[in-house]
């Protein structure tokens, strides 16, 4: 009896010893993991601070066209002599976007980036940066004149949302539908003529799931009802949008037939734009001004009781290969911009007010006045590397920055290729 006694204390020994040195090894890879991810954390954190609070050099390669990508010594979105901290330049954010209906020519790509960010080796990461209020519209109604060709819209289907895509309910939404009328000139040589601009406004408040609609049709529809039909109009709409303390603002035009070249970039103060549309300079108030585009004051809307003070019509001196060119294509537009390549019209404004979010571009397409949105708070995703880590072993942070004023959200999510 002694002796299966002492045979079973053994055993439970045993079994004793083989349990205590599982937890050890399970708490010694446990340890090791929560190491391996501070460290992954404080590579991270170093990284998102490189980006948001420092300018990069040269300081200046988000204006500087002349600065190619191979040129960017040192990566950062911090804008240049500002002293408060994560405020980026719109201008360095231009050079990530990269639309898919007209691919950056200055484009900073995810293998350069990641090389000036020093995760070219054993890292992968995914960079996203948006506005913290989102907008998505669409055209519910559209009027045409009687014995006119041209369409507008008169109400629109809007919806705010956040950064995670979920509606905003009791958002204040401001539109602002501009219009502006042309003469087209006549002749061998027609001038075009700006002799008018009109802005009209509606505001409305977002629905429980973020929707609301903009309806325009008791304004638009009379003042157009009265013009003649033989003049060029361009129109487009702004939203202005405010949210418990937060503003945002976004710019929209289309055309009924679609498949219009209606986005663009401005880098500095070149612009750039699809070769597919034509533009044409025109005469502003019958003065031997040029004119080209719209620029958008948009930090001071809650202020101006009148919107028409925020549209300031600015002069584009547009490359188009010939010996009379200006100096600036020969010099900058020939020789670093694509200006020479069919897909590309290059230009450079003549004055670019530093806190105008969006820009409107007279133009046509196919014979139909457009005009071209350019959108200089652009939404970026960049990603380098595969993504094959597990989610214990790669980290993600989110910073607030602002750029024109407007919160703007930077997501920073970090891996290692290889574990080891």
């Amino acid at each position: 009896m002694e002796t299966v006694l002492e045979y079973i204390a053994v055993a439970l020994l045993v079994v004793i010893l083989v349990l205590a040195a599982n937890q050890m090894i399970s708490a010694s890879t446990g340890t090791l993991t929560t190491v391996r991810e501070e460290q992954l954390y404080t590579v991270a954190q170093r990284v998102m601070d490189k980006i948001l609070l420092t300018p990069g050099y040269p300081p200046d390669w988000g204006t500087n066209v002349t600065v190619s990508a191979g040129d960017i010594q040192d990566f950062g979105l911090a804008l240049y002599g500002t002293r408060e901290p994560y405020v980026v330049d719109p201008d360095k954010v231009m050079r990530l976007a990269n639309l898919s209906t007209l691919p950056n020519p200055l484009l900073l790509n995810a293998t350069r980036l990641a090389e000036l960010l020093g995760l070219s080796q054993g890292y992968g990461f995914r960079l996203v940066m948006k506005p913290m209020i989102g907008h998505s519209v669409s055209v519910l109604e559209w009027y045409t004149p009687q014995g006119g060709k041209q369409s507008f819209p008169t109400r629109f289907a809007v919806n705010v949302h956040n950064w995670y895509g979920m509606g905003l309910p009791n958002a204040n939404v401001t539109g602002i539908y501009a219009v502006f009328k042309v003469d087209p000139g006549s002749g061998n040589n027609p001038q075009p003529d700006l002799e008018e601009k009109m802005v009209f406004t509606v505001s409305s408040t977002t629905d429980a799931l973020g929707y609301t609609t903009l309806d325009f049709s008791s304004q638009v529809v009379p003042y157009l009802s009265q013009q003649p039909t033989n003049k060029w109009w361009f129109w487009f709409l702004l939203l202005h949008t405010s949210w418990h303390g937060f503003v945002a603002v976004y710019g929209y035009s289309a055309t009924p037939s679609g498949g219009a070249p209606v986005q663009g970039y401005i880098i500095g103060d070149a612009i750039i734009i699809s070769r597919d549309a034509n533009v044409s300079d025109i005469r502003y108030k019958s003065t031997p001004k040029k004119s080209g585009a719209v620029l958008f004051k948009d930090e001071v809307v809650q202020l101006v009781p009148q919107y028409e003070e925020l549209l300031n019509v600015t002069g584009i001196e547009w490359c188009r290969n010939q010996p009379n060119d200006p100096l600036w294509c020969q010099q900058v537009a020939g020789r670093v911009l694509p200006s020479s390549q069919g897909r590309y019209l290059v230009g450079r404004v003549n004055y670019v007010e530093k806190l105008s979010s969006h820009v409107f571009i007279f133009a046509q397409w196919r014979g139909d006045p457009i005009a071209i949105v350019i959108n200089r708070i652009p939404e970026i995703d960049v990603t380098f590397g595969p993504r094959q880590a597990s989610p214990a072993n790669s980290v993600s942070l989110t910073r607030f920055a602002t750029i024109y004023n407007y919160p703007y959200v930077i997501q920073l999510t970090l891996w290692r290729s290889v574990e080891g």
